[in-house]
């Protein structure tokens, strides 16, 4: 039975445990479960504000350890609580088969100095949700083992910098069956809707991108169509845009029946100096649906439309431009959700199994 030891630079953080969970801390969280449900013995780090959370979100599992890391309220020195943490396993029984870094985090960069490929661990696995840093590739450049990168925009800064460890890009939804096309068409006289999903506070997600291009449809065509903005911790009011309809955030479990009420979806994403989209579950979630995109012409969005699927638009009225399109031809909207719902399904489906076998620890 394999043996690894789990850190990630969230379950160290006392104020994030405070917070709703979404994006790389749940994908973490269910990976912790699967691993355990595949017979993994796996020990988590974690400051101690997180064990009811991961009691929680993993009840009852198996094969899990939670070992609480007390940082006094910082997650640099929770980190280095968990580097001893393993150094005092690996002694007691044996290396790890595997170190797995859930996220790049320069907040562990004293922990990862402080570890020992071979006495502690056997190899280590990152897995890359976002850009590198300098300083982080430092720390990871003597580490054997492998980075898996969500996407080829987060690879490329990874490759070439002299790592012990191999670079490949490999990830996707978890539970992608959950997100599937309706099964019975919705009313030829329903409104045609579309949506943008994702936490839209941040401006970088481009929601006034979306309420921009929504305000330049032709009357008549705005008139047969909404816009769902999903979603805000306080949802503004549009009350001169009687089709526009912002949500409140839901639980993760309600995207999959939302966006089967969707007819097409919006990634009007755009990169900012800190902020940018490095994967976009919203935007995958949506294909899997069978919900044709608009998208815009970043390259991490781009790259999932070279089969089809989408249409790409830069600027407002090219997205008022695509969505007219759409909302005219159901036809062309029943094609492009054919073709970005195929390269979803090929490209972009979490398979923990998989990660196991080829990345995590592969057979020899």
């Amino acid at each position: 039975m394999p043996s690894i030891a789990f850190l990630e630079k969230v379950f160290l953080d006392r104020r994030a445990s405070t917070a709703a969970l979404r994006g790389v801390e749940s994908f973490n969280l269910r990976l912790v479960r699967e691993l355990c449900g595949l017979g993994v013995r796996t020990t988590l780090f974690v400051e101690p504000s997180w064990t009811g959370i991961v009691a929680r979100e993993a009840p009852g599992a198996e094969n899990l350890r939670v070992v609480p890391c007390a940082g006094f309220g910082s997650s640099l020195l929770a980190g280095l609580s968990a580097a001893r943490a393993i150094r005092r396993l690996a002694r007691r029984e044996g290396a790890f088969d595997a170190l797995l870094l859930g996220n790049v985090a320069n907040r562990l960069l004293p922990a990862l100095w402080g570890l020992r490929a071979g006495r502690d661990f056997r190899r280590a696995v990152l897995v890359a949700h976002r850009e590198t840093s300098p300083r982080f590739l430092r720390a990871i450049r003597r580490l054997p083992g492998r980075v898996v990168a969500v996407s080829e925009p987060v690879a490329a800064g990874f490759r070439g910098r002299g790592l012990a460890a191999d670079v490949v890009v490999d990830y996707g939804v978890m539970g992608a069956d959950r997100f599937h096309p309706l099964e019975a068409p919705r009313s030829a006289d329903a409104p045609v809707r579309f949506c943008v999903v994702g936490a839209l506070e941040n401006a970088w997600k481009g929601a006034d991108t979306a309420l921009a291009a929504f305000r330049l449809l032709p009357p008549a065509v705005r008139a047969r169509c909404e816009l769902h903005l999903m979603a805000y911790r306080e949802p503004p009011a549009f009350p001169d845009d009687p089709g526009v309809v912002a949500h409140a955030w839901r639980d993760a479990g309600g995207i999959p029946d939302f966006l089967r009420g969707m007819d097409a979806i919006l990634v009007p994403s755009r990169d900012e100096e800190v902020m940018r989209e490095t994967f976009s579950q919203s935007a995958v979630q949506g294909m899997l649906t069978g919900l044709p995109v608009v998208h815009s012409p970043i390259p991490v969005l781009a790259e999932k439309f070279d089969r089809g699927g989408g249409l790409c638009a830069r600027t407002p009225e090219e997205f008022a431009a695509a969505m007219e399109r759409l909302a005219l031809d159901p036809a062309l909207r029943a094609r492009l959700g054919a073709e970005a719902r195929a390269t979803a399904l090929a490209r972009y489906v979490w398979d923990s199994e998989r990660f196991l076998r080829e990345h995590l620890v592969p057979a020899t």
